[in-house]
């Protein structure tokens, strides 16, 4: 459909995720941005395929959305050497270290930092190198989680909240600047407690929050079985929709997605072959 003189948006059989057309990443104006949010806000996920930009074009791109935020690993081994604002995702080996972040294998379902108290409103992540096959990134919508819960699951976690703990990360390595915890009971270690069904900032729409994980999240007042339990159920639900869009890279591809309201992962690839992305993300709200 025609949604500007020049700007296309196609939307996937998934529900997910619109396809852009006709964007100058190069030559645009407010107008065309506003154009953008709009299609952001409306489908969670945009994709534009096979751009030709530069690192400082994503910066000045992604200016538009929000002000910066800083991923934690950016901090340490994902840093950009002249970008501060760019992540950078790679496999690619560099003096015996990998010279980005996030970059071996596979990545399961989770919302960006999901830990923090303010979590990511956007991401806009670019292909500068592919694999020939493999790590695809697959996007789901957690309004459509939330929408198509049976009425009994809704009414059960109504007015829930959740905690994940943040002393680790998924792979069992203490975050940046955490010490070891005294106990062997995460709900007494450092974290966040987020709502279990959180609205949307800007479209007031209702979206399931489940984070990145079940191990280190607990449905506050729960006993732990019952949280556990629950927490499965739901985590069933949301990876087992229908409505999965699976994003096959090829180089320049961007993937701009709303982390307030979508989920997403990474297949493996093969190791010997290289992938590099990058990354600029968008500072959100407090979940309410």
């Amino acid at each position: 459909m025609m949604l500007k003189d020049k700007i296309h948006a196609t939307q996937n059989s998934t529900n997910v995720c619109a396809e852009i057309e006709g964007f100058d990443f190069h030559d645009y104006d407010d107008r065309d941005i506003a154009e953008l949010r709009r299609l952001w806000l409306q489908f969670g996920v945009l994709r534009f395929k096979r751009t030709q930009i530069s690192d400082a074009d994503q910066v000045r791109f992604s200016k538009h959305f929000g002000d910066f935020v800083i991923h934690p690993k950016q901090l340490q081994e994902g840093g950009h050497p002249t970008h501060p604002e760019i992540l950078v995702i790679s496999n690619q080996m560099k003096d015996g270290k990998p010279s980005g972040a996030l970059g071996n294998s596979e990545a399961t379902w989770h919302t960006d930092t999901w830990f923090y108290e303010r979590p990511p409103a956007g991401a806009i992540l670019r292909a500068v190198q592919v694999p020939p096959s493999g790590g695809d990134t697959y996007f789901l919508s957690t309004y459509l989680a939330y929408e198509s819960l049976p009425e009994a699951l809704k009414k059960a976690i109504t007015g829930r909240q959740i905690f994940f703990q943040n002393v680790y990360d998924k792979t069992g390595k203490l975050r940046l600047n955490k010490t070891e915890p005294k106990t062997t009971d995460f709900r007494e270690w450092d974290g966040v407690v987020h709502p279990l069904v959180r609205m949307h900032g800007e479209t007031g729409r209702q979206a399931l929050y489940l984070g990145g994980t079940i191990e280190g999240a607990w449905i506050v007042g729960m006993p732990m079985d019952e949280s556990l339990s629950l927490l499965k159920e739901l985590w069933d639900h949301t990876t087992g929709m229908a409505d999965i869009f699976v994003q096959t890279w090829e180089e320049g591809d961007i993937m701009m997605w709303d982390n307030r309201c979508t989920m997403h992962r990474r297949d493996g690839f093969d190791p010997t072959t290289i992938r590099i992305m990058h990354r600029t993300t968008t500072s959100g709200e407090r979940p309410v």
